[in-house]
């Protein structure tokens, strides 16, 4: 048998070089590989290619010719798995093989070792794993061409706390899954001839407590997600060599001035080895568009003697300057700086491109609310104009296990975010940071991103200083990482960081924070956490206001026992970061993850995913008058309408206050792993039937109908009040709003009308007129309100219906009330977690003489 070096695409040698030319893809984008995060210019070639002997060179340690053992916890080290040997045959020969960047439970299931633990109750059996360390190990040649040079080997992010040798040297140790971390490694390596390098990475145990570990490490607890923690080698690995001095950070800030130009300001640190202390160095920087026409500007700057850690300033006045915009207001323009650190006898010691835009973000108050009712600004102003935030809780990464991540799954759920008209994405504190090619494709999109910078979720935080101080270094680091992209809008610091019973007082200490320890970083606009309307206590030590921001799930958590149309306009907050309620996901995607003998009538597999069957009848009989259990199909499908519904509903009712409300977030645009919870868009990025009644409702231009009830008897008068809403910074002048009603089926038509709109002010939310129609007896089980408005020359600009039900409003009230009632009773007896409530082998008064491994079916679901 014979063990050779790496085949010649694997890992890849790159030269790095300047690159000018206009990208139609992001950088992260542009790779021989579509792993998140791996960024390779187009003109890298494989480990034939020359070795750049100026500049930057980098080889990508990403993947597949990686490999993985798991052990006792203490016991590798013993064995010597640390240990790099250059033998030609060793005993880690028929390790399994792996994939970095990736993930432990990824990499044992391609290996055979579990099944897949995203199908039916597979998790449960691959818990062992987390009582394991898990090695990993990789070799590579570094050429000839970088001896002497100064080289580093860099850590995109580990998850959690993992150990490092090259060469049989130990380097060290961290932890903290955000924050990226390098070693001087030189005198370490192996070059040219000498020999094959050997790394190894030594993953703990992850952790179990993630009271522990928050805001270092995301939650893998909470209402939709089951008993495996992540861990892993989540970010790609480098070797980076450069001349005795490096390009630590650059980061461009701009500013905005009234006649169309802008400063921008590059700040760069360049870290300098020993032989270059002293020395004198040039920096340049050169700017010009990414993807737009923008000419070329350049600034020169010295430094005169080289300390261990320098930083200057490069200051730019770009003309007529093309601005960065979220996709609703403009175009998303983007631009590169490219720096370049030359030595004294004008060799290039190393150079670095970074993409920014130019834009300009603060927050103004929102108009309508005293200071004793809102402390906060929430309404978002970029670049002058004033904004109102479309948004989805993004609930990702695409998969919580990282190694069945890629550039495509992230391009088609970024693409089908701007599909349904999200101007903003959040990423709250139950998730981690993103990968950059996850920040990336929002730039090009021109969507906004609102950051709870580190996840820290409903915890009663550590009163440990060097918690806090640790925690407080990753949140800068993410901040670093971060801060470049234009996307990047608000910064939050936790979410729901002030539940509970118990440490309070520690918590807004430590949340707020975190705003101390990142100012010096930016300028971004922060609030500390979410949602501030509770609890009174908080108020009173003077963080937040009872109408400064609300979780509106009550929907959802009260089982249906509050009416849709009673509970929404209650809804009186400047800002909602969540709106939740959940659906199933399309009946393709059960047959997926869910084994086939508990498809239907649904099996325990259904509760262990999350799905909550008592509310998901519920809000069926609500929505649509009828629980829907007699076939998988229809379940399904009411359950999407229901959830659409009510999104709808409660969106169209927040756009219409605006300015006084200037955000909503709907939870979630997608969640990371097949479940029944919170996505409009399922795992397998399937659109579900309430993507449609999102995308209408987030419409920039958006017609809606304010009712008071959603059932009318024959011969009532329907009454509704029309309102259009505009979130373009243009006004239309000379419309024309069509409406017909019709039967439910959307066939015979009951009533049309047609209304001129002699103005649509822009940036504006305002009633036009009412809406009235005598109910007709034919129109049986409901009707269906028909919208269409259009522009002065004939043109569609807008175009919503509302689905709506003939019946007694009163006895619907008292129907859904009693149902509710029945079902909290029976949950009551549960905690909230267990599904068992829902299948009576496993939970109903026979339970004790149950045998065997069939699966149990749900109680009241026709087979």
């Amino acid at each position: 048998m014979q063990v050779g070096p790496p085949p010649p695409h694997c890992p890849l040698f790159i030269p790095c070089g300047m690159n000018r030319r206009k990208l139609s893809k992001p950088a992260a984008t542009i790779t021989q590989r579509e792993a998140p995060g791996f960024m390779t210019p187009d003109s890298a070639a494989g480990g034939g290619a020359p070795a750049a002997t100026t500049g930057r060179w980098v080889l990508d340690l990403s993947s597949t010719y990686w490999q993985f053992e798991g052990i006792r916890p203490g016991q590798g080290v013993k064995e010597g798995f640390h240990l790099h040997l250059g033998e030609h045959c060793s005993s880690t020969f028929n390790w399994n093989g792996a994939e970095v960047p990736g993930d432990v439970y990824t990499d044992l299931w391609r290996a055979g070792e579990i099944d897949d633990p995203h199908f039916g109750r597979n998790s449960l059996r691959a818990k062992w794993a987390m009582e394991r360390e898990w090695w990993y190990r990789c070799k590579f040649k570094v050429p000839e061409s970088q001896r002497g040079r100064k080289l580093r080997l860099v850590f995109d992010g580990v998850d959690y706390a993992c150990e490092v040798w090259l060469n049989s040297k130990y380097l060290g140790r961290h932890e903290g899954m955000f924050s990226p971390f390098e070693f001087e490694v030189g005198p370490h390596l192996y070059i040219g001839d000498e020999g094959d390098n050997g790394i190894v990475v030594k993953l703990d145990p992850p952790p179990r407590s993630y009271r522990e570990v928050c805001g270092r490490k995301f939650a893998w607890h909470g209402d939709y997600w089951r008993t495996l923690t992540p861990m892993g080698i989540w970010k790609p690995i480098r070797l980076v060599a450069t001349g005795p001095a490096h390009i630590a950070d650059v980061y461009p800030d701009s500013q905005i001035h009234e006649d169309g130009s802008a400063t921008v300001s590059v700040q760069v640190q360049v870290a300098a080895g020993k032989p270059a202390l002293g020395k004198k160095v040039k920096v340049r920087a050169v700017i010009q568009g990414a993807n737009c026409e923008a000419g070329v500007h350049t600034k020169v700057a010295a430094i005169a003697k080289l300390k261990a850690d320098n930083k200057l300033k490069l200051t730019f006045r770009i003309p007529n300057a093309q601005l960065w915009w979220p996709w609703d207001l403009g175009s998303p323009n983007l631009h590169n700086v490219d720096v370049v650190v030359s030595g004294p006898d004008g060799a290039v010691w190393d150079l670095k491109t970074t993409r920014f835009g130019i834009r300009e973000i603060s927050m103004e108050r929102n108009p309508g609310y005293t200071a004793d009712e809102v402390m906060y600004s929430w309404t978002p102003v970029i670049n002058g104009k004033r904004t109102f935030y479309r948004s989805g809780n993004w609930g990702g990464p695409p998969d919580i296990f990282y190694g069945r991540n890629s550039g495509a799954k992230y391009r088609r759920l970024v693409d089908l975010a701007k599909e349904a008209n999200l101007n903003n994405l959040r990423i709250f504190g139950w998730h981690p940071t993103e990968v950059d090619l996850f920040y990336d494709l929002c730039d090009e999109a021109g969507i906004t991103v609102w950051q709870d910078l580190l996840p820290i979720a409903s915890i009663n935080l550590p009163r440990d200083r060097k918690f806090r101080d640790d925690t407080y270094v990753e949140a800068v680091a993410c901040l670093k990482a971060l801060r470049r992209h234009p996307c990047l809008t608000l910064l939050e610091g936790g979410e729901e960081s002030f539940y509970g019973n118990e440490g309070l007082e520690y918590n807004v200490e430590f949340i707020v924070g975190i705003e101390g320890a990142i100012r010096p970083y930016t300028s971004l606009p922060y609030i500390p956490t979410s949602p501030l309307n509770w609890p009174p206590l908080l108020h009173e030590m003077g963080v937040g206001k009872p109408k400064d921001s609300g979780h509106t799930h009550k929907m959802f958590y009260t089982i249906g026992a509050l009416m849709l149309e009673e509970e929404v306009p209650t809804w009186d907050y400047a800002a909602i970061p969540e709106f939740a309620v959940s659906s199933a996901p399309n009946a393709e995607s059960i047959r997926k993850f869910i084994p086939a003998d508990e498809v239907w009538p649904p099996g325990p597999s259904w509760g262990h995913h999350w799905a909550d069957l008592d509310i998901f009848r519920a809000l069926n009989f609500q929505i649509l008058g009828d629980q829907c259990t007699d076939s998988l199909q229809r379940f399904v499908d009411a359950s999407q309408i229901n959830q659409g519904t009510i999104f709808q509903w409660g969106i169209e009712h927040v756009r219409r206050r605006k300015p006084k409300s200037s955000a909503i977030s709907i939870c979630h645009f997608i969640t990371f792993a097949p479940d029944f919870k919170w996505g409009i868009v399922d795992y397998f990025q399937e659109k579900k039937l309430s993507f449609d009644f999102v995308r209408r409702a987030f419409q920039p231009l958006l017609v809606s109908l304010q009712l008071d009830k959603r059932r009318w008897l024959p011969g009532e008068t329907f009454a509704g009040q029309v309102w259009i809403t505009n979130d373009l910074h243009r006004a239309y002048a000379g419309c024309t709003l069509q409406v017909r009603v019709r039967d439910g089926e959307g066939g015979r038509i009951f009533h049309e009308q047609s209304n001129c709109i002699k103005r649509v002010e822009p940036n504006s939310s305002a009633h036009h007129f009412d809406l009235k129609w005598k109910v007709a007896p034919a129109a049986g089980k409901g009707f269906r309100a028909e919208f269409v408005l259009l522009d002065d020359g004939g043109s569609v600009i807008s175009e919503n219906h509302y689905v709506l039900l003939c019946a007694d409003q009163a006895q619907a009230k008292r129907d859904c009330e009693r149902l509710s009632a029945e079902l909290r009773a029976h949950k009551s007896r549960f905690h909230s977690a267990d599904y068992s409530r829902f299948f009576p082998t496993m939970s109903g008064p026979g339970r004790d003489q149950s045998i065997g491994d069939s699966p149990d079916k749900a109680a009241d679901f026709a087979s």
